[in-house]
Order: C-alpha cells, then sequence, then structure tokens
C-alpha cells in the first residue's frame, strides 16, 4: 500500500485531532513550564522517564501524520511503558534503586551495558497498587488490560499488525490509537504535576 492511500484513509477527520493535540499540549505546556520542578532525585528521574514518553508521544503523531501508522501504534506501547515507570519512580521504587540510577551511566568499566533492574510491567502495577493514588493506577491499570496485546502485536510485527497491513486501517481505529496515547500523556502530565514546587501557579492561564 502506497503511503499517500494510507494518509488519504481518514485523514479529515484524524488531521483535524491531530491539529486539536496540538494547540492541547502547546497549552498545557506552556502552564507547566513556567513553574520549576521539585529539585529530587526520585522527582528529577521521573520528569527524565516523563521526557521520554514525551518524545514517544511527539513521534507518535509526527508517524500518523505521516500515514506511517504501523510504527506510531508500536510506539504508543513504549510510551505508555515509559510513564508507568515515571509513575513507579514516583511512588514505589526503593531509595537505593533511585540512588544507583542517579548514577546511570551507558558502559560499565568492563564494556557491559548498564541497567539497573526494574520489575516487568505486571509487577511494576502491583507496586503501584499499594504506593500510589488509586484513580492513577485504575486508569494505568485500565489501559493495560485492553491495550496491551493488541500493541504487543504491533511491537513484534504479530498477526493483528499483519492484517492490518493487508487491509486498510478504519478511520475510527485510527483517530481511537490517537487519543490513547494523548490519554497516556495527559496522566503522565498529572505525575508530572504532582512535582511541580508550586502547584498553585498551574492553575492561571495569565
Amino acid at each position: 500500500m502506497e503511503t499517500t492511500d494510507r494518509i488519504n484513509e481518514g485523514a479529515s477527520v484524524l488531521s483535524d485531532v491531530l491539529d486539536a493535540t496540538d494547540r492541547f499540549a502547546a497549552v498545557v505546556l506552556s502552564i507547566v513550564d513556567r513553574v520549576p520542578f521539585d529539585d529530587t532525585d526520585r522527582a528529577k528521574l521521573t520528569m527524565a522517564f516523563l521526557g521520554i514518553a514525551h518524545e514517544h508521544w511527539s513521534a507518535h503523531r509526527g508517524l500518523m501524520a505521516s500515514g506511517l501508522f504501523h510504527p506510531a501504534i508500536a510506539l504508543l506501547r513504549l510510551q505508555f511503558e515509559v510513564t508507568l515507570k515515571g509513575f513507579w519512580v514516583t511512588h514505589a521504587a526503593p531509595d537505593r534503586w533511585i540512588e544507583t540510577m542517579g548514577t546511570v551511566r551507558l558502559r560499565q568499566s568492563d564494556g557491559r551495558a548498564f541497567e539497573p533492574d526494574v520489575p516487568g510491567i505486571g509487577e511494576l502495577l502491583k507496586d503501584l497498587e499499594r504506593t500510589a493514588p488509586p484513580p492513577a493506577v485504575a486508569l494505568l491499570s485500565l489501559f493495560k488490560s485492553i491495550a496491551w496485546r493488541e500493541l504487543n502485536s504491533f511491537v513484534h510485527g504479530g498477526a493483528l499488525a499483519l492484517s492490518n497491513l493487508i487491509h486498510p486501517m478504519p478511520e475510527a481505529f485510527l483517530v481511537q490509537i490517537l487519543r490513547n496515547a494523548n490519554g497516556v500523556w495527559g496522566v503522565g502530565m498529572m505525575l508530572a504535576a504532582s512535582h511541580l514546587q508550586d502547584k498553585g501557579q498551574t492553575h492561571s492561564t495569565g
């Protein structure tokens, strides 16, 4: 299927949602960027994870706009996973893990990659159930239960991904994927707001 064909498939509504998303992101970031964040290792690491999630989200929208839907959908899984890790860093990561990640380096002295252990997705959610605000955990758990298996198909080239390559993706499906990515970003911004030094300033847009 040609890229132009994929762009034209459902382009009008998808383009409208993409444009609205760009405007929404600009407004939110203009508010959040005015206020400094907590100067703690835990907050800094959380914001680093959310920064990666934001890059995934931005790339997701760019790929959607270009008609490259398969990699865009795969990125949604990565965006969710790193957002979930941000919540875990804030609410559940052991102090020793935070200390270790605070001295992160790409390679150890013997040349091996350095990567502190992180629990799997299921364990992350279990940890958060014990430590994080229930509404946030409910949203994260709901997304995982609904979308995780299908997103894995797009990441690993499974049957669902292949079937959508053979048959054009419905417009409603693409719009829903974009809205899901927007929702994950919104949950991440809620976490970011919890680390603002003066949380009251986020209520003013003047």
